[in-house]
């Protein structure tokens, strides 16, 4: 039984479940929101984690509580996850997967720190800068402050979490790069542009494009980088310039909706449940070798 970790109630999450069964995999959707989640997942041979970083945002604030529990039941019973546990928690920090990629050697934006709201203090920044929670996604509560002194007016609007202050890369070539990488491989590379506010994001009205001739050392990188974060499948969002590019954001767990597969002509939720299915049948065969030896 594959158990499918999830805590909002999307399109995605129950097509990656329809897609799964479709291999002839029993699967289940198991809602951390849920007070009898940890009861099911005792019953799952594989676990695959939803848990979108922006939870706290749908009020969903349960399911990050509950995620660290979860895993510390999946590690004692022997029951794997997918992504890794370490996947989750960059995935929830984006201090922390910054951090890492640049020990690695890779480009990323320069972290001036991690605040509260009240915490932060304007004349201590470059700018322009990047406001965002350490813990988020879907751009909520992001901010491209220009200067000083507009700084006290952003931060009065955001909440009492924990924000991450970074250097401000322009996408001079008006689009932000998005990379979606399974197992190992780059499967689908998109343009997606930028609004008028200087951030990129579908429900803001971004366009997208592919991106047949993206560079292959950008391709390479975003392999890499997957790897060091313990991401078997996610998603990068990185900002291209005249000299190098920038890895701005990692994402254990992407998202996609009905008309994306339509506009993309690449079923995300398909191509993931694959790679799921196949990482399911080798543990099976591995299970049954070891009872073999026996």
């Amino acid at each position: 039984m594959v158990g499918i970790l999830y805590e909002s109630e999307e399109w995605s999450s129950y097509k990656l479940l329809e897609e799964i069964q479709s291999f002839g995999i029993e699967a289940c959707l198991i809602s951390l929101e849920d007070d009898h989640a940890f009861d099911r997942v005792n019953g799952c041979d594989l676990l695959v984690s939803r848990i979108f970083a922006s939870a706290q945002f749908r009020g969903h604030h349960k399911s990050l509580e509950r995620m660290p529990g979860v895993i510390k039941q999946a590690e004692r019973k022997g029951i794997p996850i997918l992504n890794p546990p370490r996947a989750h928690f960059y995935e929830t920090s984006k201090a922390l997967s910054t951090a890492l990629l640049r020990e690695k050697g890779i480009a990323v934006p320069e972290v001036y720190g991690v605040f509260l709201p009240d915490e932060i203090d304007p004349g201590r920044l470059s700018y322009p800068c990047v406001i965002k929670p350490d813990c988020g996604g879907r751009t909520n509560c992001t901010a491209i402050i220009s200067e000083a002194e507009t700084m006290a007016e952003t931060l009065s609007e955001m909440p009492a979490i924990s924000m991450i202050a970074e250097e401000y890369i322009r996408p001079v070539y008006g689009y932000i790069t998005r990379v979606e990488v399974i197992g190992g491989e780059c499967r689908l590379i998109l343009k997606r542009s930028v609004t008028s506010d200087g951030l990129s994001a579908y429900h803001l009205g971004s366009v997208y494009a592919h991106y047949a001739d993206c560079p292959e050392k950008l391709r390479q990188t975003a392999v890499r980088a997957m790897a060091l974060l313990d991401i078997e499948f996610g998603s990068l969002d990185i900002i291209e310039t005249e000299r190098d590019f920038y890895i701005i954001d990692v994402n254990a767990v992407s998202n996609a909706s009905e008309d994306n597969t339509e506009m993309f002509g690449f079923d995300l939720m398909r191509e993931t449940a694959a790679y799921i299915a196949g990482r399911f049948r080798e543990m099976e065969k591995r299970n049954d070798d070891d009872k073999r030896n026996i």
